[in-house]
């Protein structure tokens, strides 16, 4: 009998798993019911003690997520086996309910005793007595779980005041999950603040403040909004079913959405791509959209309980201004006295933030039901000049501006802003929706104003105290990203979004302009400063034209510092392994001298000179120097240091000393090295200087070569240092370049070999390569783009397919974000001129795509 059982209820379980769908947790929920009820009357009939008296001896009840009615078929089954102090039944009776739902395929989790019994283990076990709050009464003595109930209800009166501490002390530790990146990038839907057990902390608060068993009664008493509860239940279900998928689909025993099973759940729900947007982005953002808008409700009812929402705000406390009173911390709000503007509206977060104040319950509740009226605040110049107040006047942690967005005031005043919140990009560089991405922006450029990097990035702070009226630029910085909502060339849609902003705000024309720059251009630094050379004159004139003034440039490496160190761990390290400073200063000296004409370069070289020459006087004559810098072009002077330079010499004179085939220097720090190669020139030197780097896992970030008339090559790498159990093997690495200039390593067998061990990440968007061919940006050489799936070995692979076309390689810049690589070399034919050959153009290309993509276009 007990096998039929269990085989009828292992097919009904599947069925359901395997239908899946909205309606899935009540129908789980009536099976379970049903099969606990029938297993309990068949064990009442079966005693010989009589149905009547085994009834009256036990009960059975269910608690946690299955008192809820939100238990998925592949989660645990909670389950209460009450029994009577002088029941006849044995002990094990448990057993016989239990078995079967095991059998059919269920994990259960059954607590069996007396209430004194059961309650004596919640006393000593925090998470039954929390799932206790969730009990449901299912089957037989119903006295006996309504005694349990008031059992709970004694224990709840006696420790009220240190259980809601622990629950607050809960909310905090969530909280502070938020300051490891991990927990952004892949959020624990159960852990992380706005998840399950934030919404399950509700529920206890609503019962232990005031016995208050569901969160519809919770209206009643003012705790929760008819929309608040109806937010939470319906994230509360949405949350459950993603944790039954997880199950089901990976056996994943947790709740946290890792970055694989983010993309199989968006492809179990259906999920489609939008607008660019890959399918698991749209996915991650209603998950964010949940757990923020639960936080959110979360704080609400929290500071309705502190309050004590049945006490009436006193007429005494300080008078900040006409209608606006602080007590306790708390502005109130006088509202004959304050009518409802929109100036208003944001005036009242503008004393937040000067005063350090919080908002009372009446008077949030007076903000939300006059929200709308910011629709009627378009070119308000005193709406202007309390919001740029606002962003002035709030504290470096922004808690004033986080709240202002919560409560809908800032999509109300920008709704553009509206389509980009809690939107991500699934990648491991860009770790926090965008909206948080904003606020953090804000924050670390009043860092920055506040002196917090005076010590490690000085420029920044000297631009910063140049800066007038911080305003506009905070407000760029909130802005910056609000058109990712389309997808590709954000930076440019941003910028056209900024006119109707600025009226809609009523900022005046200059200062509309100011944010249009800066959000339109706000990748301009770091693109140009990481695909392009910083002594191409062409870039430099291009990105002088964009900007125009000294005071833009400023504003702009602060906007573009804040935006990299706003974006997670890995932008900060691309930061600072990308020369965005360098650029900075020619920049500056540009706008502040004119353009670098050929006189200008001879002055810069001059001073190089002058600088050098006393330090390199007992290596090198004065016509030997001379000779020196004749055997060099122009640009090695305008972007190499003097520093560099000296170390160059010394390197020159040590090969013509040496035996050795080459001559390197090695600078590690941290996680980057720079690596000098010095060596006579010879066909492919920097495709085979590259391929002995990747065989030692060294990721390349950024690449330079000079060829001296004397047939000298200079080969500059920056590079990452892998994270290995064991360092880097530098003597090795030494050998194989030795080996590989003396013919007696074979590079393509090693590569390739490598290549086999290591296992190549799986692309996050299988897109083909881009191959772009540019002979307008620069004079002098063709600039080729290549923009491809990041790999083991891509710079080999690029440097090799160009050395076969017979094309030399004058700088080559790096670019890695996540998984996808962005890679500009400035180049130039056999004759040493720029490819301007349509049919030599599209070989190049042909090989590339060949190379990188594995496809012909004559297959």
């Amino acid at each position: 009998m007990n096998e039929n059982i269990s085989e009828s209820l292992r097919r009904q379980r599947e069925l359901i798993i395997e239908e899946g769908g909205a309606q899935a947790f009540d129908r789980h929920t009536s099976l379970l019911e049903i099969a606990v009820i029938s297993l309990y009357n068949r064990l009442a009939n079966r005693l010989e003690t009589g149905p009547e008296s085994f009834r009256a001896g036990g009960a059975i009840a269910a608690i946690g997520l299955f008192g809820r009615g939100l238990s998925g078929p592949t989660q645990p089954v909670e389950i209460l086996c009450i029994q009577a102090d002088d029941s006849p039944a044995k002990d094990t009776w448990a057993d016989e309910i239990t078995g079967p739902l095991i059998e059919g395929g269920w994990t259960v989790e059954a607590h069996q005793g007396s209430t004194a019994e059961i309650m004596e283990l919640a006393r000593t076990d925090s998470g039954l007595f929390l799932k206790l709050l969730d009990l449901r009464y299912i089957s037989g003595n119903r006295a006996l779980a309504e005694r349990l109930e008031l059992q709970i209800d004694n224990y709840i009166a006696e420790n009220r005041s240190a259980f809601l501490r622990s629950l607050r002390e809960s909310i905090a530790a969530r909280n502070e999950l938020l300051s490891t990146p991990r927990n952004w990038l892949e959020p624990d839907i159960e852990e992380n603040p706005g998840g399950l057990s934030e919404i399950r902390d509700i529920r206890a608060g609503c019962r232990i403040e005031s016995k208050v068993r569901n969160l519809d009664d919770a209206i009643f008493l003012g705790y929760l909004t008819r929309q608040e509860v109806d937010f939470l239940q319906t994230a509360e279900k949405t949350y459950c079913r993603y944790r039954n998928l997880l199950k089901a689909a990976s056996e994943h025993e947790g709740s946290m959405l890792s970055f694989d099973d983010q993309e199989m759940i968006a492809d179990k729900l259906g999920y489609a791509e939008k607008s660019g947007f890959l399918p698991v982005e749209i996915f991650m953002q209603d998950v964010h959209r949940l757990l923020k808008g639960v936080a959110t409700v979360s704080r609400e009812f929290w500071e309705r309980i502190d309050e004590g929402l049945s006490a009436k705000a006193e007429e005494t406390g300080a008078v900040i201004e006409e209608g606006i009173v602080a007590r306790s911390g708390k502005i109130y709000i006088q509202t004959e006295r304050f009518p409802a503007t929109p100036a208003h509206l944001v005036h009242l977060f503008v004393l937040c933030a000067q005063h350090g104040l919080g908002l009372a319950n009446v008077t949030r509740q007076w903000i939300s039901h006059n929200k709308n009226v910011l629709d009627g605040a378009s070119g308000d110049p005193a709406v202007k000049d309390e919001f740029f107040e606002l962003l002035r006047a709030d504290s470096i942690e922004v808690p004033v501006l986080r709240r202002f967005y919560d409560y809908g005031l800032m999509t109300a005043l920008i709704p553009e802003l509206a389509s980009v919140h809690a939107l991500v990009q699934h990648d491991k560089f860009h770790l926090y929706p965008v909206e948080e991405h904003h606020l953090r922006t804000v924050s670390e450029l009043k860092k920055i104003i506040a002196g917090a990097y005076c010590e490690a990035e000085p420029e920044l702070s000297t631009a910063a105290n140049d800066l007038g009226d911080p305003a506009p630029m905070l407000l760029a910085g909130l802005l910056h990203d609000v058109g990712k909502s389309i997808g590709s060339g954000h930076a440019a849609a941003g910028g056209e979004m900024i006119p109707a902003i600025a009226r809609r705000i009523g900022l005046s024309s200059s200062e509309s302009e100011a944010v249009q720059f800066l959000v339109s251009q706000h990748v301009l630094l770091l693109d140009n400063a990481a695909l392009r050379h910083l002594a191409d004159h062409e870039m430099l004139s291009s990105c002088t034209a964009a900007v125009g003034t000294k005071e833009y440039l400023d504003q702009l490496l602060l906007l573009t510092f804040a935006d990299m160190t706003a974006t997670g761990p890995r932008a900060q390290d691309k930061w600072r392994n990308t020369p965005v400073m360098g650029l900075y200063c020619n920049l500056k000296g540009i706008l502040e001298k004119g353009e670098p004409s050929s006189r200008v370069i001879s002055e810069r070289a001059a001073k190089v000179k002058k600088r050098i020459e006393s330090r390199v006087s007992d290596l090198l004559s004065d016509s030997e120097l001379e000779t020196w810098f004749s055997q060099l072009a122009p640009r090695y002077l305008l972007s190499v240091s003097p520093e560099e330079i000296i170390k160059h010499i010394e390197l020159s004179r040590k090969l013509k000393e040496a035996e050795r085939a080459f001559i390197w220097e090695v600078t590690a720090r941290g996680e980057t090295a720079e690596i000098t190669f010095m060596t006579y020139d010879r066909p492919g030197l920097l495709a085979k200087a590259a391929g002995i780097l990747t065989l030692h896992r060294l990721n390349i970030a950024g690449a330079q070569a000079f060829t001296m008339d004397n047939e000298i090559s200079i080969l500059i790498f920056k590079c990452r240092m892998p994270h290995l159990a064991k360092p880097i093997n530098w003597d090795a690495m030494r050998k194989d370049v030795d080996s590989l200039l003396k013919g007696k390593f074979a590079l393509d067998y090693r590569i390739a070999a490598h290549s086999a061990e290591m296992e190549q990440p799986k692309p996050l968007r299988a897109e083909p390569s881009k191959i772009v061919v540019d002979n307008e940006s620069s004079t002098m050489h063709t600039i080729l783009e290549v923009y491809t799936t990041d790999r083991i070995g891509l710079l080999y692979t690029i440097t090799r397919t160009l050395h076969e076309l017979q094309i030399p390689i004058s700088v080559a810049k790096i670019t890695t974000r996540s998984d996808q690589a962005a890679d500009a070399f400035y180049i130039r034919n056999e004759k040493k001129e720029k490819v301007t050959d349509p049919e030599q153009i599209e070989e190049i290309k042909k090989a590339l795509r060949f190379c990188l993509d594995g496809e012909s276009e004559w297959d």
